[in-house]
């Protein structure tokens, strides 16, 4: 029995994983059920009395603990719970971790990895240029279009642009690294995706990754390396209206709707933190009660932002802004999780930066230099979106994740991969 309890569950783990590798760039439901599965796995093992390899937690205690600690001194546990991180999504980190340690094929997972983000990738392309969306595709329809449309793929425009950036800096380290026609083909592909999904937050921070990875690993010729997708970029901006649109959107802070209301939103939670937080929602935040206590900003902010009255409208908060959405990373733990919770989200942030550019100097292994500037810039697109908490982005992150700290361990240990 106890054989069969292993064998069984070892199989639901790899499984899980495979799944992963084939749902993240497609599905947020074939996500979770492929945690569902990696967790029947998990609880297989345990009942053969087999615990699975964690990788290095610690990290993960940066901004686990002040959300704990949060969610325990809130109003309502259960909507505390439910806003924070502490989650299954965070679940891949270890299933990855703990398959690869124990033998699972990194190349096939790639593999599943590279097919996936590859139907992501020509998705927005096809949407981008046939003004349709992909899953709601009609052949009577179609159309080419020479101006692309903002293309979302799969899921919503925000959190596509997560994942496709994401994984674009896991397939240019496996490029620099292993020299892959594949993988250059995927990571050409995402980079292009990014630029059609005009996520304008992770052009920033694409560009930003870029010009970091090429000068760890080149240095000074890494200006060279960068010039060329820069160049690729510029060129399709002025070929194609849209995207000029919307680089030149980025620095409009008075007429683009987007930005305004970024601002408006923003401008609504430092007064609601300022002046109506406790010292104890301002040390651990206010979960549950937050927005609504930023809400009671938004028509002063609105006149404040854009110099007029707001529209008389039965709710302003909810009907134009999100309900105080905050469209900023660090402003939502600072929100949800207090001065503790956001100084815990930027360590967490900054060990992983930190930590791989180490490795980088230590083991000359470039894809160590691609995972700093992925969550580099990742951090910087944060400041534009919550994009820690999008189930999608997360747990993408998280995969990767794994795949990173298996790495750095195999290095550490002295073995080649």
């Amino acid at each position: 029995m106890r054989l069969k309890l292993l064998k069984f569950g070892s199989v639901f783990l790899s499984l899980s994983v495979y799944l992963l590798a084939l749902a993240i760039p497609l599905s947020v439901a074939g996500d979770n059920i492929a945690i569902g599965v990696g967790v029947l796995g998990f609880i297989l093992l345990l009942l053969g009395g087999e615990s699975v390899k964690l990788p290095d937690l610690k990290p993960l205690a940066f901004f686990a603990v002040p959300e704990a600690i949060s969610i325990i001194f809130s109003q309502d546990f259960m909507k505390a719970w439910k806003q924070s991180s502490l989650n299954h999504h965070l679940l891949p980190l270890v299933f990855v971790y703990d398959r690869l340690k124990r033998g699972l094929s990194l190349e096939r997972v790639l593999k599943f990895l590279s097919f996936s983000s590859l139907v992501l990738a020509f998705s927005i392309v096809f949407e981008a240029f046939t003004h349709q969306n992909i899953k709601h595709f009609q052949l009577s329809r179609f159309r080419l279009f020479l101006e692309p449309v903002r293309a979302k793929g799969l899921f919503h425009q925000l959190t596509t642009g997560g994942v496709l950036f994401l994984l674009l800096f896991l397939f240019v380290g496996l490029s620099v690294r292993y020299k892959s026609l594949l993988y250059r083909f995927v990571a050409f592909f995402l980079f292009l995706s990014v630029i059609l999904n005009q996520s304008r937050s992770y052009w920033i921070g694409m560009f930003l990754s870029l010009i970091f990875l090429f000068l760890l690993i080149y240095k000074r010729k890494g200006f060279f390396y960068f010039s060329g997708f820069f160049v690729i970029f510029i060129c399709m901006a002025f070929v194609f209206t849209p995207l000029k649109a919307r680089l030149e959107s980025i620095l409009n802070t008075k007429t683009n709707g987007s930005n305004t209301t970024r601002l408006i939103i923003w401008r609504s939670h430092y007064e609601a933190i300022k002046n109506d937080f406790s010292f104890k929602q301002k040390l651990i935040g206010a979960p549950v009660v937050g927005k609504d206590i930023c809400c009671r900003y938004i028509p002063e902010s609105y006149e404040k932002v854009l110099g007029k009255k707001p529209p008389k409208v039965e709710n302003l908060c909810d009907e134009r802004f999100y309900h105080c959405l905050s469209h900023n990373i660090y402003i939502k733990y600072l929100t949800d999780f207090g001065v503790l919770g956001l100084i815990g989200y930027i360590c967490f942030i900054l060990y992983l930066v930190v930590m791989n550019i180490r490795s980088f100097f230590q083991f000359s292994e470039p894809l160590f230099a691609a995972f700093a500037s992925m969550y580099a810039g990742f951090a910087t697109a944060g400041f534009f979106e919550n994009n820690f908490t999008d189930a999608e982005v997360k747990i993408c992150f998280m995969f990767i994740l794994g795949i990173n700290f298996y790495f750095l361990d195999k290095l550490r240990s002295g073995e080649k991969f």
